[in-house]
């Protein structure tokens, strides 16, 4: 889980247990120096001011849990913050869970109840929270997410260098055993779709789109090798057509955990001699940003501008 440890909630019953004075809470919130997340629990909101998006909806997640007579059995995107799976979009404001068909219960103040068969679905604690198994959480994800969060949260689920990532039999395992579900042949698709060689969320959102753009399917982390060896793993390559194409997300010149120690110039120098390098096979290198990955026109006419040629204009998201 990745909440901030340094934003601490503040549940008014709490407070007031060991002395304090829940009107003066009600008078921090009105003065806007707290945020109230849900009826009696508040956070510091020059803390909050400081979060992302991310970590303000698992401080979401956790005053609702915390406001509750039973622990909620968390699920869909609540779940999928919790267990660190990413998403394409904003995080929602709204906690999401997962109730038994027979108990009655329903949506009501920002909480979102989903009806199952609890029978079927395992639990699991993580930080004193309760949450739907990882890959029951990617299922449920693919039955209400679109086909670019979907298809990135399955990917992540199957990724190689994961430790303790899930084969592909696993999840659609898992999607038999929760069946009924809503979306039943349009979360298949985004399972079968899934791969275990897509390295990012931008990886994940660009093969979604061009295959919706019509594109040749392409390979994914192919290495090629030159006379001076092994120039590296492109994200995509388009067999046939002597294309290759690379997410150039900003991150890796600038954040730290991809520099490893050294300078953005060197990176961006390195990165242009193994372009090179993939040019001289000869090969077309395409490159595209964030914007690109998640736009069906922007991916159409960013590849269709260096020749890569639509294959089945009509493509539609369908098994």
């Amino acid at each position: 889980m990745t909440q901030s440890n340094t934003t601490r909630l503040v549940i008014a019953r709490e407070f007031e247990r060991l002395g304090g004075d829940r009107h003066a809470l009600a008078r921090a919130h009105t003065s806007g120096r707290a945020i109230r997340l849900r009826r009696g629990v508040y956070a510091s909101a020059a803390e909050w001011t400081n979060l992302e998006d991310l970590d303000r909806y698992l401080l979401r997640i956790r005053a609702a849990a915390e406001t509750r007579r039973e622990r909620p059995v968390l699920s869909h995107w609540s779940a999928a913050a919790v267990w660190g799976i990413p998403i394409i979009g904003r995080w929602p404001s709204d906690v999401h869970r997962v109730i038994d068909r027979t108990s009655g219960g329903r949506s009501k103040n920002g909480i979102v109840a989903h009806v199952t068969e609890m029978a079927s679905v395992d639990v699991v604690e993580i930080d004193g929270l309760l949450v739907t198994s990882f890959a029951r959480t990617i299922v449920d994800l693919a039955t209400v997410s679109s086909a670019m969060s979907g298809v990135a949260g399955a990917d992540y689920a199957l990724h190689r260098k994961r430790p303790g990532h899930l084969r592909k039999d696993q999840l659609l395992a898992e999607w038999e055993a929760a069946k009924p579900l809503k979306a039943t042949a349009r979360s298949l698709r985004i399972l079968e779709f899934a791969t275990h060689l897509a390295d990012s969320p931008a990886e994940s959102a660009g093969r979604v789109n061009m295959y919706l753009a019509g594109f040749p399917e392409p390979r994914l982390q192919t290495p090629f090798y030159d006379v001076d060896g092994f120039i590296g793993e492109p994200d995509y390559d388009f067999e046939g057509y002597d294309h290759l194409g690379e997410v150039d997300g900003k991150f890796k010149y600038f954040k730290p955990e991809f520099l490893h120690g050294r300078e953005p110039g060197d990176v961006i120098y390195e990165e242009k001699i193994r372009e090179d390098r993939f040019k001289a096979l000869p090969k077309k290198v395409t490159r595209w940003d964030w914007a690109v990955c998640i736009s069906v026109p922007k991916m159409r006419a960013r590849l269709m501008r260096d020749g890569l040629p639509v294959v089945d204009p009509n493509r539609r998201w369908r098994r």
